[in-house]
């Protein structure tokens, strides 16, 4: 059928295109949770907010985060490399759920173009005569990963005991072309990149 050929080619070119997850250099994601320890609940709240803003706003570089690790190291004495390389990881996980909300919003719209064409070459069909495959994709909800926010229940700036996995926070509001969330997780990728290569702790698995 048109839709379903449709839904598999455009399903192909995203699969090519962002891949299942962000494409995190060897051994960063271990350095990230030892990094991450050493910040007490507020700075890392502070780092996935930054990162979201980083991404939201297309201003995706390692320059780019290197001055905000440098506002983080004026008020609270924190590694400019070590900031700046956990801003990156975060933002290279926004940018792939971007990237995976755009590339949902665009199977649908295709899908909806595609049902819409046929409708006007055809008698227009009732809702039970509509195919399978495009009932299913028009109330296919936009799939985002989880959000999860750090937060802290105290006021001092004891460290975080939290060993969890930071997940993706994708913009709901952020509404790009296809061609735009590509290149903004490339960029987010490529920052990380030059960014892990100052970790002493990562240079050797990022070679």
């Amino acid at each position: 059928m048109r839709v379903f050929a449709a839904i598999v080619a455009f399903g192909a070119l995203g699969g090519a295109a962002a891949g299942a997850s962000p494409d995190f250099p060897s051994g960063t994601e271990a350095t990230e949770h030892v990094l991450l320890g050493q910040l007490d609940a507020y700075w890392q709240n502070w780092v996935k907010e930054q990162a979201r803003t980083m991404v939201s706003s297309g201003r995706i570089s390692e320059e780019r985060a290197r001055s905000l690790a440098q506002g983080a190291r004026i008020a609270a004495g924190a590694d400019v490399n070590s900031v700046s390389f956990l801003l990156l990881m975060q933002a290279a996980r926004d940018a792939d759920a971007d990237l995976q909300a755009t590339m949902d919003r665009s199977i649908r719209a295709r899908a909806e173009q595609d049902e819409l064409s046929t409708m006007a070459h055809n008698k227009a069909p009732t809702e039970s005569q509509l195919s399978p495959e495009t009932q299913a994709v028009l109330s296919m909800k936009a799939r985002t990963r989880p959000v999860m926010t750090w937060r802290s229940n105290d006021t001092g700036n004891a460290t975080s005991t939290s060993s969890a996995t930071p997940a993706a926070d994708a913009d709901p509001g952020v509404h790009v072309d296809l061609q735009t969330a590509m290149d903004r997780e490339a960029a987010a990728e490529d920052a990380l990149s030059a960014a892990a290569k100052r970790l002493p702790t990562a240079t050797a698995a990022t070679h």
